[in-house]
């Protein structure tokens, strides 16, 4: 009789979260993009094993940043961006597949152009700008070849997944990092002997290409999209390239502050990029996991309440969430400040890992969980902003990133070394969120 009524609950239960469209799609889509993100936070620990703290593995990083950098000027925007503006073609009656098979056409040629011409003028530009030595510079280099068709094959991801998105078919997408992380961490297990961090490279090419064929059968299984490149300018496609245009201006500032930050960790000698980054890494886990599940559904959610209620509804909106991710936020940090030495063993402590570097990265990251909350708090708003299509806001924001970033890191990394990035990372995450809140609070902007 108990076990009875237990279940009638928890269908009731059930059943008043399905009636509330953005709380269900949010639950479900964090729980998916958990699963889905998980495997892909596991590689850096494993090359953490695997490969331990060396030269080898500062260049790989830093190439990878490089990559990374380039490929999100375009891939978060255009996965954002292009939400309201299938919603609006299909209310319209207009031809999708074609809209994003323009997409798809233009930003290959475009990117292809962009790679062509970074990897002709990187190496001169990173002998002025880093210390590396000519032969961690080589192999820098190299790495960037094998690593450069992620540019393309990182947009072409977002598109698909921002396609399925605007459909509200959030669990593809979600889980589809889950595919990438599985062939890389393969083939790097595989060839890691022959091949040293070049095999990282590869496998993560590799597994990149594996994720966008999956999307695409997906799509023309859902019978959403079937692959059709095409090129030209067409209205459509010229208005989302110009609403598009300050947000990518705005992520090329804000995709260069990682850059920064190993740039001037590179200044600190051999290992420092590599501690960063496996820092970020653990510092990126709580906040994506737990962020992406809301950020994907608010965006959808809210660009179609934004129609209907105007400001007002948004202004609304935008409280709750904040009230929300205030109280998330504060629990997450209590509970990872108290773990943080138990959790960073737990990560890093075994195979060729440097056992004295264990307590400095607790330290680094440390400094790094202080940035959780206003991390959280901007992601509402920037949302916000995407949802009015006012990506004048994110352009601003990016700019104040970048300057704060080269300054308090210039500021902290003296006084702190390493872990002075991180602590400068929170402040900027906490000037960003203010700067963003002040902003939609003003009626004028």
């Amino acid at each position: 009789m108990h076990s009875k009524r237990t279940a009638v609950d928890i269908n009731k239960f059930l059943a008043q979260l399905r009636s509330r469209p953005l709380v269900w799609d949010t639950i479900t889509t964090t729980g998916w993009s958990s699963l889905g993100k998980a495997a892909g936070f596991l590689i850096p620990f494993f090359i953490a094993a695997w490969y331990g703290v060396s030269s080898e593995t500062d260049a790989f990083f830093f190439a990878y940043g490089l990559i990374i950098f380039l490929a999100t000027i375009f891939s978060p925007v255009v996965e954002s961006i292009i939400v309201p503006f299938i919603a609006e073609a299909r209310a319209k009656g207009e031809d999708v597949k074609a809209f994003v098979g323009r997409i798809l056409g233009m930003s290959a040629i475009g990117l292809a152009a962009i790679s062509t011409v970074f990897l002709l003028v990187i190496k001169p530009i990173l002998s002025v700008l880093t210390k590396f030595s000519p032969q961690e510079l080589d192999l820098v280099y190299w790495i960037l070849l094998e690593s450069t068709p992620l540019i393309i094959l990182l947009v072409w991801t977002s598109v698909l997944a921002g396609l399925l998105n605007a459909y509200k078919v959030f669990s593809i997408p979600a889980l589809s990092p889950a595919l990438r992380a599985s062939v890389t961490l393969t083939f790097i297990l595989i060839f890691k002997e022959q091949m040293g961090v070049h095999a990282i490279a590869v496998g993560y090419v590799a597994g990149e290409i594996f994720r966008l064929l999956a999307l695409f059968i997906v799509l023309r299984k859902l019978n959403i999209f079937h692959f059709k490149l095409s090129v030209g300018w067409e209205p459509k496609f010229a208005e989302f390239l110009k609403t598009s245009s300050y947000q990518i201006i705005g992520m090329s500032f804000l995709a260069f502050t990682p850059l920064v930050n190993k740039t001037m960790a590179s200044w600190l000698g051999s290992g420092n990029v590599s501690l960063l980054e496996y820092t970020d890494r653990l510092y990126m886990i709580p906040t994506t996991l737990l962020s992406s599940g809301l950020i994907i559904t608010l965006l959808s959610h809210w660009s179609e309440r934004y129609q209907l209620g105007g400001e007002v509804q948004l202004k609304k909106d935008v409280l709750k969430a904040v009230k929300v991710v205030c109280v998330i936020g504060i629990i997450l940090t209590v509970f990872l400040f108290m773990w943080k030495s138990y959790l960073v063993n737990l990560v890093y402590g075994h195979g060729q890992f440097p056992k004295e570097k264990l307590i400095e990265l607790g330290y680094i990251w440390g400094f790094y969980l202080l940035g959780i909350i206003p991390y959280f708090l901007s992601q509402v708003y920037v949302r916000a902003f995407l949802a009015k299509k006012n990506t004048r806001a994110l352009l601003f924001t990016a700019l104040l990133m970048v300057l704060g970033s080269i300054l308090f890191n210039l500021i902290f990394m003296h006084m702190m070394g390493v872990a002075g990035i991180a602590l400068a990372t929170a402040v900027v995450m906490l000037a960003a969120f203010i700067f963003l809140h002040f902003l939609f609070t003003r009626k004028t902007f």
